[in-house]
């Protein structure tokens, strides 16, 4: 985070033109690269690279050459030299206080010198995807260099996880899977270099070697989490996503009822007993007509590399004992904790066209709304997302919770790979 705050006040200080701030935009549409993890993490890597102007201009600039060139070549030299830790193999591929300068001079003098074309790239895609929604406000130059930053913070997380075996933020549920100094791990790395080497001339981008790294860790260690499922409007998703537009919302109280996750602690259980519990009770709220649609939020969390993904089976289980249609419930099969359980729901309800005006209601189990009911909900919110993932919270009874949704919320994560 140092490193991001440190390139974000140097790379800003000379670029603040008065351009009109705009933010997310219902029309458009995210593009992909063929790479949903990578997608997710680092929207700014896959605009540019399907945004030929500013990849030319990436990939010609001098300076930025040199920096790829060197990692590149590190990558090489690490699949025949006598480096064995892990230190000693990933620690060239994060992104130091040294490299937030020499980019700051390259990435500064090249939006100087083509500033329509970066402008373009910002205006087009970063700004309307909503990736970076809590940049909106902020004047192109400075919004880029931002998403320039988050890149590089959420870079070093991936490697300082699953490379360097550092215990971030979810330790007990996104871990590595192996101990990392141990002789398995080491041999695992040491050729994991000697696979990159293969392709490390066609990394022409600066950034695509540190980025083949920290994508090739995560691999590794099977957290693929942030593409599975996807794209769920097709999948999972289609049949409520396809009953949006035809929703009356008059005729509801709500326009969804959010019904948090609970892992389970045994692997052989697919549905814990609170989850039972919250699942019956929606059912009724449902019955009553307080909401058109259910969002299921849980991800594949509890316990350690556990096989089941909350929202699945709780969909599962609404579907079999209370015959809900599936042109009701909405799965966001990605959320790891309370946090995002809010958030992820306010991403496909602003993504598939809700109304953003309308009240949603949570609800869950008592210990879980007296939790989200307290400060210290709050303060863990703007700890780690930085906002609130919510507005007008209210608590209505012991198992429900009032909210509108932010639009806060489609932004992006770096400090969350599994969940971006």
């Amino acid at each position: 985070m140092k490193t991001f705050l440190f390139f974000i006040s140097l790379f800003t200080v000379q670029f603040l033109y008065a351009q009109s701030p705009t933010g997310y935009q219902r029309t458009y549409r995210l593009m992909q690269s063929g790479d949903w993890v990578t997608d997710k993490n680092f929207y700014l890597l896959t605009a540019i690279g399907q945004t030929p102007a500013a990849q030319q201009l990436i990939r010609q600039d001098t300076a930025l050459q040199a920096i790829g060139r060197e990692r590149a070549t590190l990558l090489k030299a690490h699949a025949q030299d006598t480096c064995r830790t892990p230190a000693s193999l990933v620690t060239g591929f994060r992104w130091s206080r040294a490299d937030s300068l020499r980019l700051q001079t390259a990435l500064q003098r090249l939006y100087r010198q083509n500033s329509t074309a970066f402008d373009a790239l910002v205006t087009k895609h970063l700004r309307p995807s909503g990736c970076y929604q809590r940049f909106a406000d902020m004047p192109n130059s400075e919004l880029l260099a931002r998403a320039w930053g988050q890149y590089m913070v959420g870079i070093n997380y991936i490697i300082d996880q699953y490379g360097l075996g550092k215990k971030m933020r979810y330790p007990r549920i996104d871990s590595a899977n192996y101990p990392v100094n141990g002789r398995y791990y080491r041999t695992v790395l040491k050729d994991l270099f000697a696979v990159l080497a293969e392709r490390a001339d066609s990394l022409t981008l600066f950034y695509e070697p540190s980025l083949a790294v920290a994508r090739q860790l995560m691999d590794v260690n099977d957290r693929d989490e942030p593409a599975r499922h996807e794209p769920m409007e097709q999948r999972d998703n289609r049949p409520a996503f396809e009953a949006v537009a035809k929703t009356d919302w008059k005729k509801f109280r709500y326009a969804a009822i959010l019904i948090p996750g609970s892992g389970p602690e045994l692997t052989t259980t697919p549905l814990s007993p609170l989850n039972k519990m919250r699942l019956d009770m929606v059912a009724s709220r449902y019955r009553n007509g307080w909401a058109p649609f259910l969002i299921v939020s849980g991800g594949y969390c509890y316990p350690f590399r556990g096989p089941y993904a909350e929202a699945v089976e709780m969909k599962r289980y609404l579907r079999q004992k209370w015959n809900i249609p599936e042109s009701a419930i909405l799965i966001d099969p990605h959320a790891r904790h309370t946090t995002t359980n809010l958030r992820n729901a306010n991403r496909l309800m602003i993504r598939y066209g809700f109304p953003t005006d309308k009240r949603c209601v949570f609800t869950t189990t008592q210990s879980q709304t007296d939790y989200a009911t307290n400060a210290a909900f709050d303060a863990r919110n703007l700890r780690e997302l930085g906002y609130l993932p919510y507005r007008d919270k209210r608590r209505i009874s012991p198992h429900d919770i009032e909210f509108f949704l932010t639009f806060e919320s489609l932004h992006m994560d770096p400090l969350d790979p599994l969940d971006p």
